[in-house]
This record gives structure tokens, C-alpha cells and sequence, in this order.
């Protein structure tokens, strides 16, 4: 049975991003390409290589096994010397072992793994992050749960039920396909993510909105009171988030704990902003407003530092220099709205 890529990134979504030591390579191509493929992975640091023939019609299958570290320099080759050939398709796809075991680098090919990423490739996260840019059902439903949750939390002043809101909250997810987005200067990535974003915020301060009309807020609440609080303490933790955040999607670091600490800096100062306007604390909800934008901005700006430094990027050589200007010119905006915003910052610490 042949795996669809679309089938791999559609259960991704449900299950948490996790490295694994070992990828596949299926290679399903017209008969009479094995030559070919095989002259390119002979210098290539792959673990081993197979080719079928399949009856039903005229195509081969090449499965190549490898290291994770590997997987895009072996694509790259790939991909650029059948650029032109579209009857070619790749599957990725996680080995969860093999037996005999891999056997140990020798000095040199550690020296070349070390030089390698040391994250998953760009086509394989660029899948991942895809599979959930869009708005759907599910994730609707995640907010508003999450949300409700929240502010249940935040009135009861129980600092355990709201941290069970950050696990449910999918806040992490549409955050960095935007980074990835504009690390790429992919724009249907980027219009998926955006709009994925601003009805997940937008459901969860409405529904804070919706509370707060009809339930008794006090915004004296420690709980409550600490998220209109706003101070430059905030700016480093939303930068720490968004760092973690993307690390976390490229090397596999357990996503469902880095989702919690993004859910941090936005799930509940977005509700609680939406509880304080609901019940007519306009200056208290304004600055706890003001540290949700603060943290989607920072949030954004990390994850793209980080993807950079990961060396993630185009394939092509023309689409690597429109990356480049789009990097530039969304650094440069996140940059200039988090001035903004620590102005007004600056501001309402002075008013108190």
C-alpha cells in the first residue's frame, strides 16, 4: 500500500512532534531511473537502499534508509537533479528501529554529522506545520474549551485549572507556521496562519467578553490582577516562549510541555483582557490586551530568529532571495510593533 503525504501530515496533527533517530526515503519513480538514483546516494551518508519493481504498472519504488540528520542533504540531491522530472514523488516517513542496529560513526562521519542540522528537514516540518495552519472543527473547539477553562481558572483564582487550559489550548501551532511562513516567504502558509490566528484569538476574548457580562469580575483577583500587570518581565518570557516553541517543532523536544509555556503568554492574559472589558474594567482589560499583542509579536519575531539560525530556508536559489527580503521586511515589522507596544508599555507603568 502506498502512503499519502497528505494522509502522514493529516495524523500528525493529533499526535506530538517527536525526532526519531531514523527516517525512509520511498522514491516512487518511472522504470529504468534506478541508475540514477543510485549513482547519486553512493557518496551520499545513507544507511541502505532498496528497489522494487511495481506489476500493477510501470513504476519502480527506492527505499533509502538514513539518519534523520541526513534526510535533507539526501532530498536536496534529490530534488535537484530530477527538478524537471514530475512523475517522481517522495514519501517521508519514521523508523521507530531496525535490526541489525545502525552502526557507530567513525570519526570522520561524526566530524559530518556535526557540520549537518541537527533538526528535522525543511519539506518534513514545512508538512507538519501545514497540516495545521488552517482553520478547522477541531481547533474551534480546542479554543473555546480552553478559553472557558481559562476563565473559570482566573475567577476562581485557581492557578491549577488554569494551567489545565494551557495543555488544551492549540495556541502553539498557527504561531509558528507564521514564523515558518515568513521564513520560507511561503504566502499561503502565511494567509492560512494569520487568519487560523486571529479567530483563535478572537474566540478567546469574545468568549472572556461573554463571561465577564455575566459573572461577577474582580479585578482584584491575583490571578486576574497579575495578567493586567504589564511590565518588560513579559517581553523575555514571550521571547523564551517563541524560541522553545520553534526548537521544539524542529528537534522534537516534547511539544505538549512547550505548548503549555506558549499557552502562558497568551491564552490567559487574552481572557482575562476579555473578562476585565466584559465586566467594564476598560483601563485593566486594555493593558492585559496590551501583554497578549506584546507576546504574539515576540512570540513570531523568535520563532523566525530561531528558524534562521537553524539554517532553514528555500530550496531554490530564487526563492532563497525572496526569503530573504521577506525575513527583512517582517523582522523589521515585528521589530517596529514591539517598540510600539513597549512604549505604551512604558506608559501604563506610569500611570500606576
Amino acid at each position: 500500500m502506498v502512503l499519502n503525504v497528505s494522509e502522514i501530515s493529516e495524523s500528525l496533527y493529533t499526535l506530538p512532534i517527536i525526532i526519531m533517530a531514523l527516517r525512509f526515503i520511498e522514491i516512487y519513480h518511472q522504470k529504468g531511473k534506478a541508475d540514477d538514483i543510485d549513482f547519486l546516494l553512493k557518496d551520499l551518508p545513507i544507511l541502505d537502499t532498496w528497489h522494487f519493481h511495481l506489476a500493477e504498472n510501470n513504476e519502480s519504488v527506492t527505499k533509502v534508509l538514513l539518519k534523520t540528520v541526513n534526510t535533507e542533504t539526501v532530498l536536496d540531491t534529490l530534488q535537484s537533479f530530477f527538478s524537471e522530472d514530475k512523475t517522481l514523488r517522495f514519501v517521508l516517513l519514521p523508523v521507530e528501529a531496525t535490526i541489525p542496529r545502525p552502526s557507530e560513526p567513525d570519526i570522520e562521519e561524526k566530524k559530518e554529522v556535526q557540520k549537518s542540522p541537527q533538526r528535522i528537514s525543511v519539506e518534513e516540518l514545512y508538512q507538519k506545520l501545514f497540516a495545521v495552519s488552517s482553520i478547522n472543527q477541531k481547533y474551534i473547539v480546542m479554543v473555546v474549551i480552553a478559553s472557558f477553562v481559562a476563565a473559570i481558572g482566573l475567577l476562581k483564582n485557581d492557578a491549577a485549572v488554569i494551567i489545565g487550559s494551557m495543555v488544551i489550548a492549540p495556541l502553539l501551532s498557527p504561531n509558528m507556521a507564521l514564523s515558518l511562513a515568513t521564513t520560507l516567504a511561503d504566502f499561503r502558509l502565511a494567509k492560512n496562519s494569520i487568519v487560523t490566528n486571529i479567530i483563535g484569538l478572537v474566540l478567546g476574548l469574545l468568549i472572556g467578553i461573554f463571561l465577564g457580562v455575566v459573572m461577577n469580575v474582580d479585578p482584584n483577583i491575583p490571578q486576574i490582577a497579575s495578567r493586567s500587570d504589564v511590565s518588560y518581565f513579559y517581553l523575555f518570557l514571550a521571547l523564551a516562549a517563541g524560541v522553545a516553541g520553534a526548537y521544539s517543532i524542529t528537534t522534537g523536544v516534547a511539544e505538549a510541555l512547550v505548548g503549555v509555556m506558549v499557552a502562558v503568554a497568551l491564552l490567559p492574559p487574552l481572557v482575562a483582557a476579555g473578562l476585565l472589558f466584559g465586566g467594564g474594567f476598560w483601563i485593566n482589560g486594555a493593558e492585559a490586551f496590551l501583554l497578549c499583542l506584546v507576546n504574539v509579536v515576540c512570540i513570531n519575531l523568535s520563532g523566525v530568529v530561531t528558524f534562521l539560525l537553524q539554517g532553514i530556508q528555500p530550496n531554490e536559489w530564487w526563492k532563497a532571495e525572496q526569503a530573504k527580503r521577506a525575513v527583512k521586511a517582517a523582522v523589521s515589522v515585528w521589530i517596529a510593533l514591539l517598540c510600539i507596544l513597549a512604549v505604551f508599555i512604558f506608559f501604563a507603568q506610569k500611570i500606576k
